[in-house]
């Protein structure tokens, strides 16, 4: 029983001693072509691509390095069983072989079954967030011109309004030095294809919220609107305009303000308001402002797209580099097996729970 037993380690560590041999040659020319490749792109890397690729060099420096502890030992005890190997070397062999095959038939029907359900959450989720999609993107547009106008007028007070609540999307309530409010202003916001049937309810809450003006941001707008418009006495304009227009409808609110203090009648401050941002003066007061604005966003965009352009190809070298290693650190581990040490970084968990 001892005599089998110590042949059977002997023919054990023949294998591996053969695997090892094979795996040092194929670790060995995979590291030198990915250091050549790595050598080649480090210049045009960014720092973090630099730091993991070190990291990455000394993990697999790491593995050689435990690599060879393995075999040195196993080339010392192969020295005192080589005597006894020689009668059940090929009948060992062909059980080893016959159930690493069996092995890794298991662990591919587990990693296809895995494969498949994560498939099929993924295309529940994907279902999911296109019925919620269209909500969400309201709800950023929203989100994003409140923070705007948060960021542009801090000294005013700049309130979401809630779901069901009359009174539009936001409401900025203009502030002046003093820190009196001179004015509100009722935002609405659309992502929606165009429709006049917005404009009534937008009056109406404009009424009841006794606020001084009304903008309605709108993604698609008619055709013979390409800046702002005053469309059934709301304000119409697109996103991109959004700013500009708060500023100057802020301005005119801070005026009228200042006039309907020191005015008789405040019929008359209203309707000189009314007219003013019906007029050509205040069309083109808002034109000759928002072409600074345009030129300066025309030069953040031409940057934008030229960094853009650098992190994407930035992007798909550094998946190449870790795809790369990942796929080497797969093939040592289908042939060693749990004697691979363990790289957390780069091993996926293969559904192997059995006990030795």
């Amino acid at each position: 029983m001892e005599i089998s037993e110590a042949l059977t380690h002997e023919v054990q560590a023949k294998i591996r001693q053969e695997l090892e041999v094979e795996i040092e040659e194929k670790v060995g020319k995979r590291v030198n072509e990915e250091y050549e490749l790595t050598q080649k792109q480090q210049q045009k890397e960014i720092a973090e691509t630099n730091l993991r690729n070190r990291k990455l060099l000394i993990q697999i420096e790491e593995l050689m390095d435990q690599m060879r502890l393995l075999k040195t030992k196993d080339e010392e005890r192969e020295v005192e069983m080589r005597k006894r190997l020689a009668e059940a070397q090929e009948k060992i062999k062909q059980a080893a072989v016959g159930e690493a095959e069996e092995r890794h038939k298991l662990d591919d029907r587990e990693k296809d079954k895995k494969l498949s359900d994560a498939l099929a959450q993924i295309e529940e989720l994907k279902i999911k967030i296109q019925q919620k999609s269209g909500q969400l993107q309201g709800e950023v547009l929203e989100l994003d011109l409140e923070n705007n106008l948060k960021v542009a007028f801090p000294e005013d007070e700049i309130t979401p309004v809630g779901k069901g609540v009359a009174g539009g999307d936001i409401v900025q309530k203009v502030k002046n030095r003093a820190g009196k409010i001179a004015g509100t202003i009722i935002w609405e916001t659309k992502r929606a294809k165009w429709s006049r049937s917005w404009l009534p309810k937008l009056r109406g809450d404009t009424r009841s919220a006794g606020a001084t003006l009304a903008v309605l941001v709108s993604e698609n707008l008619p055709a013979d609107i390409d800046t702002f418009s005053v469309v059934d006495g709301i304000l119409v304009t697109s996103y991109k305009y959004a700013l500009s227009l708060a500023s100057l409808l802020r301005r005119s609110v801070m005026q009228i303000a200042s006039a309907k203090f020191l005015a008789s009648t405040k019929v008359e401050d209203l309707q000189i308001l009314h007219e003013y941002l019906q007029s050509d003066a205040f069309r083109h007061r808002f034109e000759a402002f928002f072409e600074g604005v345009k030129a300066m966003e025309e030069d953040l965009m031409g940057e934008k797209r030229s960094m853009e352009r650098i992190w994407k190809k930035r992007e798909v070298q550094i998946r190449k580099l870790g795809g790369s290693a990942s796929n080497m650190y797969g093939e040592l581990q289908g042939i060693m097996g749990k004697s691979l040490p363990d790289i957390k970084s780069l091993s996926l968990d293969s559904g192997d729970n059995e006990n030795d």
